[in-house]
């Protein structure tokens, strides 16, 4: 199955950074070696310029079933309980 592809959050999409103002962020300026006084758009760090990244895999947490359940509460049962 292909890797599905969403708009970077970071840039919006639009593969140049903006998020300080109309200017850069600082790590986008820094990731295209601009110096800390420096004034410009670049692209986004994040994406590469691209405008989309993979979007993370989600996988749903399967509900445990009663066997599973029934397994922890046999281990707690057979161990002693501790006395101070």
């Amino acid at each position: 199955m292909a890797p599905k592809l969403v708009d970077c959050e970071h840039c919006g999409g639009k593969k140049m950074c903006t998020k300080s103002g109309g200017r850069s962020c600082r790590a986008c300026m820094d990731a295209a070696g601009m110096g800390k006084r420096s004034w410009a758009t670049v692209r986004c760090s994040y994406c590469g310029g691209r405008g989309k990244v993979v979007a993370p895999d989600v996988e749903e947490e399967q509900p445990e079933t009663d066997e599973a359940q029934g397994n922890e509460t046999e281990a707690a049962e057979t161990e002693p309980a501790k006395t101070e």
